[in-house]
């Protein structure tokens, strides 16, 4: 995760390469509305970490994706045509991610992308999906600039840093009655974005703000400064702005510290890999958008299909880049095999079931139905806070 501040000149190099490519901005598309050829096979992109620190996001991203399409391809494709993706690795960095953005808006046959993963990937690649019109929806990037009233080709079906602060906030401060609170977060687009909006709510619920600090990218960071700014101030809380790696290395720093609090993250902190920090992550709140435990019977549906595809339980990341691909597919479905066919539907969707919930795009194309499930871990396991 990097500062959307850094990569600015990255993006103007990059759009200034990618206008000369492009026929000074122009689509790259063939066919009217940017549409493949007319039988064949259909191509949609997953872009996403397929290497690096962020490779398990994007595995998670390629089987949620593949098992959407294997569904849509079982039940016929678009009338006899099948659906085949092809990936795009940007290591959650947001040159690569660029990089990656131009190769598949030049690419014809590419008629959507479902990516990035990263709100700072995102940004990255927004400008020249917009400019070559291609559909493109991220399931995971969630800070609130992400999606503008202009930007008529960007989508996205999670929620937003905004709407994740305030239920964290409420969680917090009026479930656990938690008033005295200290933030530390990641220095990047999403850590600053998804700190202030629960330092926002949870000041307009009545608590205290003890600290509010930051700290680098990375998982050889030493915690100490920060930690011991926290220990000062003894709150009832620590909140963590933070991705679950660093997440497990914080609690567990800071419980050696003698830090005598509870910890909250984000949803980022919804991963086997964060059980994994064992007795020390006992205790922990966070918020998700998918629950295994649902008795919705979309979300057993889909626990069963994926574990047949891959014989493992599904993720977090796994139902959101599921439900991204099932927006897509129906964009495609309703709207035709182009790339203005499938926006033009997408805009139009109201009410699309899909595992967490039901896909309703506001004028921003943000999809703002999604509930929240509130979890503690107990036991090695996520347990629903009711």
């Amino acid at each position: 995760m990097f500062s959307f501040k850094k990569i600015i000149t990255t993006l103007s190099l990059v759009t200034a390469v990618s206008l000369v490519a492009a026929g000074c901005g122009s689509s790259t598309n063939a066919g009217e509305g940017g549409g493949a050829a007319d039988k064949g096979d259909i191509t949609i992109a997953v872009a996403g970490p397929m290497s690096g620190d962020g490779a398990e996001y994007g595995k998670a991203f390629k089987e949620g994706a593949e098992l959407a399409v294997s569904q849509f391809n079982e039940k016929g494709g678009l009338d006899g045509r099948k659906v085949k993706v092809v990936y795009g690795d940007d290591k959650n960095d947001p040159k690569e991610a660029a990089n990656v953005a131009q190769k598949l808006a030049s690419d014809p046959n590419v008629l959507a992308v479902i990516g990035h993963w990263s709100s700072s990937a995102t940004f990255a690649g927004i400008p020249i999906y917009e400019r070559n019109q291609v559909p493109m929806i991220t399931p995971t990037g969630s800070h609130p600039d992400l999606t503008k009233d202009d930007t008529k080709w960007i989508f996205r079906s999670s929620t937003t840093q905004d709407m994740e602060g305030k239920n964290l906030a409420d969680f917090a401060v009026n479930k656990l009655n938690k008033k005295k609170i200290a933030i530390l977060y990641i220095n990047s687009d999403w850590g600053k974005s998804n700190a202030s909006a629960f330092k926002k709510y949870a000041e307009a619920n009545g608590a205290e703000i003890t600290v509010f600090d930051s700290y680098p990218p990375g998982q050889s960071i030493d915690y100490t400064s920060a930690l011991t700014k926290v220990k000062g101030t003894n709150p009832d809380l620590l909140y963590l702005g933070s991705l679950y790696s660093e997440g497990v290395l914080i609690i567990k720093q800071a419980k050696q510290m003698g830090i005598n609090t509870a910890f909250m993250g984000a949803s980022p902190f919804d991963s086997e890999g964060f059980l994994q920090g064992g007795e020390a992550v006992e205790g922990v709140y966070l918020d998700t958008l998918y629950y295994p435990g649902s008795e919705d019977a979309r979300v057993k549906t889909f626990i069963a299909d994926f574990k047949k595809m891959y014989n493992h339980e599904p993720g977090y990341f796994n139902a959101l880049a599921h439900d991204a691909t099932v927006t897509v597919l129906k964009g495609l479905t309703d709207g035709g095999a182009t790339r203005q066919g499938i926006r033009d539907a997408m805009e139009k969707i109201n009410g699309l079931p899909v595992v967490t919930g039901e896909v309703k795009f506001d004028s921003k194309r943000d999809d703002t139905n999604k509930p929240y499930y509130n979890l503690v871990v107990e036991n090695g396991k996520f347990v629903l806070v009711k």
